[in-house]
């Protein structure tokens, strides 16, 4: 249970603030602690990484106040993609949620700066959350089976050969 709290623990702080990689830290303890199974390690970790991204999203939308130094200047010329990536959006609504469904699972495009694009386009939360916890979630259930399947698999993760 402790290894738990502390993969979501990381997963949130590192979904707010970038210092370390959560990925890192969840193969880490699914590699050096008996703890938890990846069926529980993976969705944990997913919960504490969309926790700590849903700042980011609602502080892009306007709903969390932020330092002046952070604030968007929607008129400045470098500004005009959200603007053209809103109307290829609402052009092709399913486009927008398998964007962050694919850079939630893989990562590309980054998923920090899907998130950002969401709340600044104002994509509804219903649209959002549901897209990336599902990418989420199957990318952390992965990685944390992932040490796993490779211990079984071949003799180089550490399998015995006979």
């Amino acid at each position: 249970m402790l290894w738990a709290l502390s993969v979501f623990a990381m997963s949130a702080g590192t979904a707010v603030v970038p210092v370390f990689s959560a990925e890192v830290y969840l193969v880490s303890v699914v590699l050096t602690q008996p703890g938890p199974p990846w069926w529980v390690l993976g969705p944990v970790a997913a919960v504490g990484q969309l926790l700590g991204k849903a700042v980011h999203y609602l502080a892009a939308r306007g709903a969390l106040r932020l330092p002046k130094l952070l604030k968007r200047d929607g008129g400045r010329e470098g500004w005009r993609w959200p603007r053209r990536l809103g109307e290829l959006c609402e052009r092709h609504p399913v486009g927008g949620a398998s964007t962050v469904l694919l850079s939630g699972l893989v990562g590309v495009p980054p998923f920090a700066a899907v998130v950002l694009a969401a709340g600044m386009l104002r994509v509804p939360w219903l649209v959002w959350l549901p897209s990336a916890a599902t990418g989420r979630v199957a990318r952390f259930c992965l990685l944390a089976a992932l040490p796993g399947l490779l211990r079984l698999s071949t003799p180089l993760a550490g399998a015995p050969l006979c």
